[in-house]
């Protein structure tokens, strides 16, 4: 594989940071000592889930990779002993790497893409989706701390206080099923400790970047243990209004979350956890790119820099989000049985510039307000012999209204919605050891959901067309995994997975569209070399893609309809190396070829043409350097280089709504003070000032008609640089 990567130098730049060890953050933050890995005959973990899993670190700790814990099959087991496709990143790597939201955290994993158009919308492997409304869902999911998070519009959040990420990639149809057909992102948060523990971080940046958390941990009573995260952050607007002099693309929220951890008894423990944000924002606004003659001619103010936005009317990104969950464990003797209850609510309020002139040609709002209640028990055998199983059931109720208004001149069109979803599923898998290096897993989800659903659609103020449909969808979605050890330290694996989405109703008509199936077939190989010097994991799958849906913009308005078939194939290579206590090397690949097979759009066939939003290349190289200063401390040097091929972002592969290939590159450099209760920090992300547009539409002429030829951009971060401090005490 080295020899082939040589060959493609020019693309080799993204090579994942999954599982990267946090040697780049400080050497304090690595965990107990364990024994050696058990066969895979004896692997297993209790079915209650720790508070608090870490990166645990072997006996031979000069030069050797840490062992990751993850919950991708809902107990927790060794990274390298899971037959699935993971990547995963401790937090004390979020932090030395400097990820701080969904958007950062897709430049150091293969197999996922993340773009923040007012929304978190989440492409794993090619599948994912821009749709929006109550009436909508995600295709890849995100859940955190077990719990599935309905609405994208509230997906993207600053991650604070986490205890690791884990990107489950290829349909999860058994034991995450709820439209998770790409695959799902699970964000576990720090439990609280067991002794008094706390952190104050400040970062400081250009752009007035300031953001201050703290968190105190610690037990409370006998039994109980309480953690609590404070977190406020803001920054100026990455473009000034050079007739208004406000600024857009800016940061201001504020987050806080809390954790309260009992042991009952011994066999019986409840977490309770609530959390809450809020961001008041002005959002990702559209850029546009050109402006003919006719624009100056119409009295519209043409912006000169690049960073410069003149609008008639001031973007707003406001989101409310928050939530309760309890999760409880009782273990019988055998078996222990899950109960994981949670509400969530939000609010959203939003304003677009359509035409972003300072025209008045077209403004868009959309106000979307949700409660949902979720229900899940599991009842999971305990693990560590031959037979190993879970079943369980779970149950959602959401509640969602939202308008979107068309404002322009002389014309409003408002269309307001409503829609309860009830979804209901039953599902079991179960692993049995055919022999001591072979293992078997089959398993199956039995999935049901109905939505009611009502919209008007209201022409200056006047009642144009009401309707009340409803429609109900079913599907069974099983699992079929043979996974063999081949030695002690290399696992391959076989899998064969249905996924499925639920249908939905179309934004200003009602019309239904069709659930999404896709069959997933994948092989895989996870390996440690050299005395776990080195892991290289490795997979390749195939994917038989029917009725997904595909979303367009038609003057600003989202329209979602099904494509015929798509076929998906490609593969990802995950590299970790400790050749020595203090230096780190990680590098990834991933390979994506996602195709429409049949697809008419407008008559027009779309047959051979990519996703939208599917690069064919995604590679990063991660290294870190550790220095000993002796009584100075501890120096830690981190870099990496980002690579991502050409995308388009439309069905159609138009270019002009596409991005090019373009390269990101970061570093930090820590040092930690003896002890390791200080760190301060330099930091640089995006140090090339590299210009990357993570979305293109269509945009207007001088009389708000939608003009192909205007197109309007969406653009990442620019450069930012900062210094950080931190004490842990």
């Amino acid at each position: 594989m080295q020899g082939k990567n040589n060959k493609k130098r020019n693309i080799v730049r993204s090579v994942s940071l999954v599982l990267i060890t946090p040697s780049c953050f400080s050497t304090a933050a690595q965990g107990q000592e364990i024994s050696p890995k058990p066969k895979l005959a004896q692997l297993g973990s209790a079915a209650t889930q720790s508070p608090a899993p870490q990166a645990i670190e072997p006996e031979e700790s000069n030069a050797s990779l840490d062992e990751i814990v993850v919950t991708a099959e809902r107990r927790e087991t060794n990274l390298q002993d899971t037959p699935v496709s993971i990547s995963a990143l401790t937090g004390e790597t979020l932090t030395a790497i400097g990820i701080k939201n969904l958007e950062d955290f897709q430049f150091f994993v293969p197999g996922i893409s993340v773009t923040n158009d007012s929304m978190a919308i989440v492409n794993i492997r090619g599948i994912g989706t821009s749709a929006f409304g109550v009436a909508t869902d995600p295709s890849s999911t995100v859940h955190y701390d077990g719990v599935y998070i309905s609405r994208p519009t509230t997906s993207y959040q600053d991650l604070y206080d986490v205890e690791r990420i884990e990107l489950l990639r290829g349909p999860q149809g058994v034991l995450f099923g709820r439209n998770s057909a790409g695959g799902t992102l699970l964000i576990t948060s720090k439990a609280p400790s067991r002794t008094l523990e706390g952190t104050v971080a400040l970062t400081l940046g250009n752009y007035d970047k300031r953001t201050l958390s703290g968190t105190l941990s610690g037990p409370l009573t006998d039994g109980v243990r309480g953690r609590v995260t404070l977190l406020r952050n803001t920054r100026d607007g990455i473009y000034r209004d050079p007739v208004s002099r406000k600024r857009y693309q800016d940061e201001d929220n504020y987050a806080v979350r809390g954790t309260v951890a009992v042991d009952v008894t011994d066999a019986f423990d409840l977490v309770l956890r609530g959390d809450y944000s809020r961001e008041d924002e002005t959002g990702y606004p559209s850029v546009r790119e050109s402006y003919p003659a006719e624009f100056a001619a119409a009295g519209a103010f043409i912006p000169t820099r690049r960073r410069d936005l003149a609008l008639n009317t001031q973007p707003v990104n406001d989101v409310k989000a928050g939530g309760v969950s309890a999760t409880a464990n009782y273990n019988f003797g055998g078996a222990t049985l899950r109960s994981i209850t949670a509400f969530r609510q939000s609010d959203v309020a939003q304003v677009l510039d359509v035409d972003s002139t300072t025209l008045f040609l077209r403004d868009i709002t959309f106000d979307e307000r949700s409660k949902t209640f979720t229900q899940e028990l599991q009842l999971l055998s305990d693990a560590g012999g031959r037979f190993n199983w879970i079943v369980g059931a779970f149950y959602l109720n959401e509640r969602g209204r939202d308008q979107i208004q068309i404002i322009e001149p002389g014309r409003l069109i408002a269309i307001p919605e409503t829609n309860v979803t009830n979804a209901y599923a039953l599902f079991g898998q179960a692993t049995y050891g055919i022999t001591d290096r072979a293992r078997l897993t089959a398993g199956l989800r039995y999935s049901y959901e109905k939505k009611n659903f009502a919209y008007q659609v209201f022409v200056d103020r006047a009642l144009a067309v009401g309707e009340t449909p409803k429609d109900s969808w079913k599907s069974l979605t099983p699992k079929f995994v043979l996974d063999y050890e081949l030695s002690d330290d290399v696992l391959a694996y076989a899998s064969a997975t249905r996924g499925f989405k639920s249908g939905g109703f179309q934004l200003g008509d009602g019309k239904p569209f069709l659930p999404e199936d896709l069959w997933s077939y994948e092989v895989g190989l996870k390996s440690e070399l050299f005395d776990r010097r080195v892991r290289v994991n490795a997979g390749a799958f195939y994917y038989d893609y029917s009725n997904l849906q595909v979303v367009q913009f038609v003057n600003g308005v989202a329209t979602t309809t099904n494509a015929g078939k798509a076929t998906i194939k490609g593969g990802e290579i995950e590299f970790t190396a400790q050749p020595t206590r203090d230096l780190n090397l990680n590098a990834s690949l991933a390979y994506l070829d996602a195709r429409y097979d049949v697809f008419f759009d407008q008559q027009v066939s779309l047959e051979g043409k990519r996703l939208p939003n599917t690069p064919k290349f995604n590679v990063t190289f991660g290294t870190q350097y550790g220095i000993d200063l002796n009584s100075l401390g501890r120096l830690t040097l981190c870099g990496d280089v980002a690579y991502r091929s050409r995308v388009f972002f439309k069905p159609n592969n138009d270019p002009r709504f596409g991005n090019g290939d373009y390269v990101l590159v970061n570093s930090r450099i820590a040092l930690n003070l003896p002890g390791d209760r200080w760190e301060a920090a330099i930091y640089g992300r995006n140090l090339t000032d590299t210009r990357y547009a993570t979305y293109r539409t269509v945009g207007t002429d001088t009389t708000g008609v939608s003009n192909p030829a205007l197109p309007l951009a969406v653009f990442g971060e620019p450069r930012q640089y900062g210094v950080q401090l931190r004490y842990s005490f």
